[in-house]
């Protein structure tokens, strides 16, 4: 049997080996903390919140060790906690800015948070029965500052606008007017708004301008099956004509006035197109779009005007007047 022998020198020089193989197993096991990246759970425009409401922002960190923490209001100090209140109680935008910092870098996020007005219809309660107009001088829905008249002659002939929350896209809804062609949604309330021969207008009952940011549209079941299909008791033809090549087209104008009743600009949204080359291009509006209104500045009143290529010989549109309308969002 061989045995191992060690002499003083190699006694003395051991514990020196040992500690730097150790040594050298720790640094290759170190790793190097990254720099922190924050996360949240946000939409690219940031976030919006009707006056009122409240909510706390709660920024992610990535690598959050031995961090600091600094808060931003439109440019000014406001504090080092992690998360943050706001509750909105004026028209406008917000911006808060967040800083992280550790020993191995630093992270930042602008949170623009937008105050709005939502107008959705949704305190109105259904069914609404027409005949709670009748008589009124004035007859028109006021929600949160905005009116919107209706002339109720009947529930076949009314015009202006009216409250649904009907959905449907089946061939059988043609004679409903108050059906919108789009994916349910449960609970919501929109407007249907009937053109008829001289339209009508949206207006702020306070007298004063108001930016509007958007609103959102789609086809009612009626108008979009009129478009696809045509009626030959009503003699309309579908869009497209027999062979689909006709460039035919509905499009919704918006346009603005301000309190002095000067125009401020106009707003297209072609709820229908066939005017393409390919007719594999050609659509009709079957989901809820958004708009946006911004371009026509302040305004008092919007008017929605709705126009068609299938006319009859005198020019008279021919395309069912109909057009449903949700969720305008009102910037200041």
């Amino acid at each position: 049997m061989q045995h191992l022998v060690i002499n003083r020198a190699q006694r003395l020089f051991l514990p020196l080996v040992l500690f730097l193989l150790a040594t050298l197993s720790c640094e290759q096991d170190h790793k190097e903390i990254p720099a922190p990246t924050i996360y949240l759970n946000m939409a690219e425009t940031g976030y919006e919140l009707e006056v009122g409401d409240s909510i706390t922002l709660y920024p992610k960190i990535t690598y959050d060790y031995q961090s600091r923490y600094q808060w931003y209001l439109n440019g000014n100090v406001l504090g080092t906690t992690l998360t943050m209140f706001h509750k909105s109680y004026n028209l406008g935008e917000d911006l808060y800015s967040f800083v992280v910092y550790t020993p191995s870098g630093s992270d930042s996020v602008g949170i623009p948070v937008k105050t709005i007005i939502l107008v959705d219809y949704d305190e109105y309660k259904l069914p609404w029965n027409f005949s709670t107009a009748y008589g009124l001088e004035e007859p028109l829905f006021l929600t949160k500052g905005m009116s919107f008249p209706v002339n109720p002659v009947s529930e076949t002939q009314w015009t202006g606008f009216a409250l649904s929350k009907k959905y449907s896209q089946s061939t059988t809804a043609t004679s409903d007017l108050f059906n919108a062609y789009a994916p349910t949604q449960t609970d919501n309330n929109f407007m249907v708004y009937h053109q008829g021969t001289t339209g009508h207008s949206i207006r702020f009952e306070d007298g004063a301008n108001h930016l509007i940011g958007s609103l959102s549209v789609t086809n009612s079941t009626y108008t979009y099956l009129i478009i696809k299909y045509g009626s030959e008791e009503e003699s309309i033809k579908r869009f497209g004509g027999t062979n689909n090549n006709d460039p035919d087209w509905f499009l919704l104008t918006i346009e603005g006035y301000d309190n002095s009743g000067t125009y401020t600009g106009k707003v297209d949204f072609y709820l229908a197109d066939y005017r393409f080359d390919n007719n594999k291009r050609n659509y009709i509006i079957n989901t809820w779009n958004t708009i946006d209104l911004t371009p026509l500045g302040a305004v008092n009143q919007i008017n929605l005007k709705l126009s068609s290529s299938v006319v009859n010989s005198t020019g008279e549109m021919l395309t069912p007047g109909f057009v449903c309308i949700d969720n305008i969002k009102v910037l200041n």
